[in-house]
């Protein structure tokens, strides 16, 4: 017998054409081998009969597998499973068929169970496109499938979930379910699909069309069909929606079109938010809303709930795509009176981006930036990096609105920015024009005005002044609170903490600076305010360098730039603070690879929260990494500019930039310039290191003494003492090796072994390094100094292979002692310079560099290039 007319029609389908496998799936369903039901429910489109149809033929058992497609809106179930189970060879009288899908007689259903139990093969069902809503159906079939053993199992694909008892069939474990999640594609999947239609993406540009069709087969489809015929399709990724093609007209006839008018105004209503909340569904929608939404579940609408958020739910965004643009063309008032409900909605529960991002849809410009001013959300504005919602929603904010909230909110958007002119400008007009809309409030401007003072005073010329401003902040938010909402706003308190701290460190109050950024960390964590939390752990960690305590400095360097990749900001909004520390502290243990990286990294970065102090140490470290590369000239012009740039030029962040260039100006033979930059620091440990070091290049080793005094007290940092006792080495050298010479060595290299300080021997003068070198039991004793190898070979380094596999015989002695030029050479050839390619490093003239290797040949005795480098080998003056 076959179906009655309009009921649908028999027979396996084929699997379509570009249909990619879906071997996960398959494993699902092949699970139902003891199962007597298998659901496959999902909404249109999601290829719930192109996987069915790919599991039977992939299962080999077609002649036991019957498969009925029901058509149209009435069409009777009986004769359609009848009709299947005869084609199958279980007999079944014609009497027993309803054309009215009311129940079955007792009799007749009983006679068609025994009989399909009578048969000797297991028999499978395939009923496609059925939606089982009759309890009088559903319960006969329920009858069927629990008294038929195991020889019948019933594959149901449909939209709809049936009126079966689901619950006791998982209870008894006698069912499979295949879930709209299930069907989802993968990215895996959705690359093969893209493949399969010709159409080649990048790995990201396949992951963000899945995740913009939610892995909806047949919007996965579509969108490829588009991408097709765009000449950059991963660049037209973003163009995929619902509102309009191929993707439309399916999402209008095969989903909107089968709702009935009630479902489709809810539908439409709370289209509006991008999560629909409980509560807000029923401000949108009525009453009944959120029952409602949750039938819609069941009956596959293209709804979820979200997971973890109990009552909430979400659209797919296509289909989300296509009802808001079918609510704006059919009335566009109820658009706009929809998003005010949902924007006041979400002000009112607290969510200010929700709030702002729907007001803003309507260009309700004025109550989008109250809201950010009432509810205090200034600090978040600031602190967000330049991709989140709140930012994005606001940074088109007309610039003709001269209320006050909308005028903080530019305010805040500039300094975020970077925009300092803009900031000032905008805030001025906050000050000067302080008359209050109906409203806004009073109290809540003045709240952000006043954080904005702070956090914008981190660049101002006088610290003293930031300081101030930081202060006058604290203590309106210490204020019992006035605000509109009662808000306190943790962030906004642990922003001023991190301004208090900037400004006591420019003062030089490294430890009282310390401790103000501890507490901010502490407030950060309280108010989870990830992004200060990253800012004050790496100014705490620029604080632990100027200190000398470089692990400590290493250890809140990692922590801050762990958690700002943990949080995922964005890398043009991340602090610089903590990339300077521990570029700081590479340059120190002399990795110059790894220091020049993360200055590399800092320099790429475009800071939202401004001041001098990254800039400052950004170029005391780069102007280091010169140093060691040889080029002090261009040293000395970046420490110039920088100690320029500075606005406080006296203050402590000068004195720290004057210090590094003084440093140079001795390293480039410029001793009573040097001492003439570090007048200022009389009495202090950085200024007496410059002047031993300027004195013993003078050729006055008793004024070098004077001077080590101060340097080699136990206030002073340890890189600081480290060099001082090696300058002390230096001046016992001056009238020849000695014990004291070698005592002050093995001080400096007790000090730096544990923080692995390695830059002051690397730039010691010449007769303490070879020094170092040429003692094989002190070198061997300290073979950390000797670990990083990515410093110039020009410099005096060593491997362990040197330090422990000395030449075979003993070399002859060195009649003359190399300088420090000739060292530098030396270095050079080693590495196979020319005489042009060592001028041009050096920056000296070629004949200069000619005489260099003149009097290096002379004084290792040997008359070649290539002989000199093995002979200062031999001696241990470069590495093996």
């Amino acid at each position: 017998m076959g179906p009655h007319p309009g009921d649908g029609w028999f027979g396996i389908p084929t699997v379509p054409s570009g249909y990619v496998p879906r071997p996960r799936l398959l494993q699902l369903l092949d699970r139902s081998d003891d199962c007597s039901f298998v659901l496959v429910s999902a909404p249109a489109g999601t290829g719930k009969t192109a996987l069915v149809a790919e599991w039977v033929a992939a299962g080999g058992e077609q002649d036991s597998t019957a498969w009925i497609t029901f058509e149209g809106m009435d069409a009777a179930f009986w004769p359609g499973l009848f009709g299947c189970l005869e084609s199958l060879g279980v007999a079944v009288s014609p009497d027993t068929v309803r054309r009215d899908e009311g129940a079955l007689d007792r009799q007749v259903r009983r006679t068609v169970a025994e009989a399909v139990c009578g048969h000797p093969a297991r028999l499978t069902v395939v009923v496609d496109g059925y939606d089982l809503l009759s309890a009088d159906v559903a319960e006969d079939l329920d009858f069927l499938l629990r008294h038929t053993g195991d020889r019948l199992r019933l594959v149901m694909a449909t939209r709809a979930d049936p009126m079966l008892p689901l619950y006791r069939y998982r209870l008894d474990d006698t069912v499979v379910e295949v879930r709209m999640s299930d069907l989802a594609f993968t990215d895996e999947e959705a690359g093969e699909l893209t493949l399969r239609a010709e159409l080649t993406l990048t790995p990201d540009s396949v992951h963000a069309l899945n995740l913009r069709t939610k892995g909806w087969a047949a919007g996965l489809r579509f969108g490829t069909q588009l991408l097709r015929l765009r000449p950059d399709p991963d660049h037209a990724v973003a163009e995929i929606v619902g509102d309009t093609g191929n993707i439309a007209e399916y999402l209008v006839g095969e989903v909107l079109a089968a709702q009935s008018p009630d479902v489709r105004a809810l539908l439409l209503a709370t289209s509006v938010p991008d999560t629909i909340q409980p509560g807000l569904a029923e401000a949108l929608a009525g009453p009944t809303a959120e029952r409602m939404l949750n039938l819609l579940t069941r009956d596959n609408v293209l709804i979820e709930p979200v997971s973890g958020r109990a009552g909430c739910y979400r659209y797919n965004p296509l289909f989300r795509d296509l009802l808001r643009a079918v609510l704006a063309y059919e009335s566009p008032e109820e658009m706009r009176h929809l998003q005010r409900t949902a924007a006041e909605w979400y002000a009112h529960d607290g969510q200010v981006t929700a709030s702002v991002g729907h007001f803003v849809a309507i260009e309700a410009w004025e109550e989008a930036a109250a809201e950010v001013v009432d509810d205090l959300a200034v600090g978040q504005l600031l602190l967000d990096d330049s991709t989140s919602a709140l930012t994005r929603s606001l940074r088109s904010i007309p610039s003709e609105l001269e209320d006050p909230a909308s005028t903080v909110v530019r305010a805040t958007l500039a300094l975020g920015a970077g925009d300092t002119t803009g900031f000032t400008n905008e805030l001025a007009q906050v000050r000067t024009e302080p008359g209050e809309p109906s409203g806004s409030h009073p109290w809540a401007t003045n709240v952000a005005v006043r954080v904005l003072e702070a956090v914008g005073a981190q660049a101002s010329e006088d610290p003293s002044e930031a300081m101030s401003l930081a202060t006058a902040a604290e203590q309106v938010l210490e204020a019992p609170g006035r605000g509109p909402k009662g808000n306190s706003r943790p962030e906004l308190i642990s922003l001023v903490l991190v301004s208090k701290g900037i400004a006591t460190l420019r003062q030089g109050r490294l430890a009282t600076a310390d401790a103000m950024f501890k507490s901010g960390v502490a407030a950060a964590v309280s108010a989870g305010s990830e992004a200060v939390l990253v800012e004050c752990l790496g100014y705490q960690a620029v604080i632990a360098c100027c200190r000398g305590k470089l692990s400590r400095a290493a250890r809140l360097g990692d922590r801050a730039i762990g958690e700002a990749e943990r949080i995922g900001v964005s890398a043009a909004d991340r602090s610089a603070a903590a990339r300077i520390a521990r570029g700081w502290v590479e340059m120190e243990r002399y990795d110059l690879r790894a220091a020049a990286d993360h200055v590399l990294s800092v320099e790429r970065l475009d800071l939202p929260l401004r001041d001098p102090i990254p800039h400052a140490f950004l170029a005391l470290i780069r102007a280091r990494l010169q140093v060691a590369h040889g080029d002090r000239l261009g040293a000395a012009s970046r420490l110039e500019q920088a100690a320029a740039g500075v606005k406080d030029e006296q203050g402590w962040l000068g004195q720290q930039l004057r210090i590094e260039l003084a440093h140079v100006r001795v390293a480039a033979g410029e001793p009573a310039a040097a001492v003439a930059d570090v007048e200022f620091l009389d009495g202090q440990p950085e200024g007496a290191l410059v002047v031993g070091l300027a004195q013993l290049q003078l050729g006055d080793p008793d004024a070098a003494d004077a001077a080590m005094s101060t340097v080699l007290s136990k206030r002073a940092a340890v890189p600081i003492q480290v060099s001082g006792w090696l300058v002390e080495c230096a001046r016992r050298l001056h009238d020849g090796p000695s014990v004291r010479a070698h005592a002050a060595l093995q001080r400096a290299l007790t000090l730096a072994s544990p923080e692995r300080v390695r830059r002051p021997f690397h730039e010691a003068p010449s007769v303490v390094r070879q020094l170092l070198v040429r003692d094989k039991q002190l070198s061997a004793e300290h073979e950390w100094l000797f670990e990083i190898s990515t410093a110039p070979s020009r410099r005096l380094s060593a491997q362990k292979g040197a330090l422990t596999s000395p030449p075979a015989g003993p070399p002859a002695p060195v009649f003359e002692e190399l300088t420090e030029k000739e060292m530098e050479v030396l270095g050079h050839l080693a590495n196979l310079l020319t005489t042009e390619e060592i001028a041009g490093v050096m920056y000296i003239s070629v004949n200069t560099i000619r005489t260099h290797v003149r009097n290096i040949l002379r004084k290792l005795g040997v008359g070649r290039r290539n002989a000199a480098v093995r002979r200062a080998r031999e001696l241990g003056l470069l590495p093996q």
